[in-house]
């Protein structure tokens, strides 16, 4: 596929993604979800088995589409699942979609980087490049354990460095689960100090 096919294709799917986010925003809001977790347990819970796959699914297009911000999609899945079947759950989507991601910038590399990412971004990509052609795995590790780090970039990152597939799906199974768990948990601590005040 050529880059300029892919950068409109992505931008598709981007526009779609952003559609579908704000009517599921507003459907949340109308119907109170956001204000009361038990709600939102309860309203993602009538999907039955179908709800975890869909959260997945979810969280494998996050690293290469970042459609909600943050690691929003992440804490959503702790409040849900609840702490250990939603850091499961929310880490097994990521690490797909970040295996998908580095697969994908092996076979197109510099195009594929450019359909995704902004300006802003490259200068920040570089930076991870030059440290990862180093020092890969350490990079990819302190990243992961930066609270709200850029773990997607990084993986961008390690795509463009002489890491192995095996030593990078490795570190990503180690360390994502901890990377997930430390901003969630500490998303959660914040959201209950400014409900208490």
């Amino acid at each position: 596929m050529k880059g300029d096919n892919m950068r409109k294709l992505i931008k598709v799917f981007f526009v779609i993604g952003i559609i579908l986010l704000l009517l599921a925003i507003f459907y949340a809001y109308s119907h109170q979800l956001c204000q009361n977790p038990t709600q939102l347990k309860q309203f993602i819970h009538h999907f039955g088995w179908y709800a975890p796959v869909i959260f997945i699914m979810i969280q494998i297009i996050q690293p290469i589409l970042p459609i909600i911000p943050g690691g929003m999609s992440d804490v959503v899945g702790v409040v849900v699942f609840g702490k250990i079947i939603g850091v499961i759950y929310a880490s097994a989507g990521l690490i797909i979609g970040e295996v998908i991601l580095f697969i994908l910038v092996r076979h197109y590399g510099r195009s594929f980087v450019l359909s995704i990412l902004s300006e802003k971004s490259l200068p920040r990509l570089d930076k991870l490049i030059q440290l990862g052609n180093k020092h890969t795995i350490w990079m990819l590790i302190i990243v992961f354990l930066m609270p709200f780090g850029p773990d997607d970039l990084a993986c961008l990152a390690a795509g463009f460095t002489n890491i192995s597939f095996k030593n990078y799906l490795r570190t990503i199974i180690l360390f994502k689960p901890l990377s997930v768990a430390i901003h969630c948990y500490l998303l959660l601590d914040v959201f209950k100090m400014v409900k208490i005040n």
